[in-house]
């Protein structure tokens, strides 16, 4: 009780930060089955990892970023424990490396991701990077990597993990590849698994294919999140 008030005091002395913190971390404590006090905790313990901090300041310089998605991610794979997550768009990797770092505390699992590096070189990534060059090598033991489209890749990828805990989109925004990966990864979710998408405000495809699926959907920032089962 003690340190969620002293998570709850340190939100609201920021004004502007309070209700998108407590919010945020209802919306993941409904999703993940969990008391808000875990998820906090699991917020904490993100915050704490010095060592995973230093990391990311080493690896983006002069660059600050504030990732309220990539928190977002280890709160969830911290509460529901995945076995196999898959995910699309990795560009520097900064949700990689929040996913595995998760999967590292949960001491189980493996993250499948689908990167097309070519299109985003010079943009997303550095000259001379490729894709999730941000990971910590301590990390990539759980971390299968593979490059190429989405639209070639996805559907074999799905095809032999069998199921899926958790989906992420995260690649080419567009509409139509938007419904072509949840329509091929939904699926494929294990009974009670997630799907999440990234930048859902950017049109509606993520609201029509969960109307389409009876699906009821939330929304933490633009990171999407429902159950394959409906349950909020």
């Amino acid at each position: 009780m003690r340190s969620l008030a002293h998570d709850v005091w340190r939100a609201f002395a920021h004004p502007g930060r309070a209700w998108g913190y407590l919010r945020g971390g209802a919306l993941l404590a409904r999703h993940a089955g969990l008391p808000l006090a875990e998820v906090l905790r699991y917020r904490r313990e993100l915050r704490d990892d010095q060592e995973f901090k230093a990391h990311l300041e080493r690896s983006m310089g002069d660059v600050h970023y504030v990732f309220p998605g990539a928190t977002a991610l280890y709160v969830v794979v911290r509460a529901i424990k995945p076995r196999v997550i898959v995910e699309t768009g990795v560009a520097s990797g900064i949700s990689s490396a929040h996913i595995l770092r998760a999967l590292a505390a949960n001491g189980a699992g493996t993250l499948h991701s689908i990167d097309l590096p070519n299109v985003q070189q010079g943009s997303v990534l550095p000259a001379g990077r490729t894709s999730g060059w941000i990971v910590p090598d301590s990390l990539r033991g759980r971390w299968q990597l593979r490059l190429g489209d989405t639209r070639d890749l996805l559907p074999d990828l799905l095809g032999t993990l069998g199921q899926v805990d958790l989906f992420l989109h995260d690649s080419d925004h567009s509409y139509e590849n938007m419904v072509f990966e949840f329509e091929r990864a939904f699926p494929r979710l294990a009974p009670g698994g997630l799907l999440m998408s990234d930048d859902t405000h950017l049109h509606t495809a993520w609201d029509d294919f969960c109307a389409k699926h009876g699906l009821r959907p939330t929304r933490v920032g633009s990171l999407g999140v429902t159950r394959k089962d409906g349950r909020r």
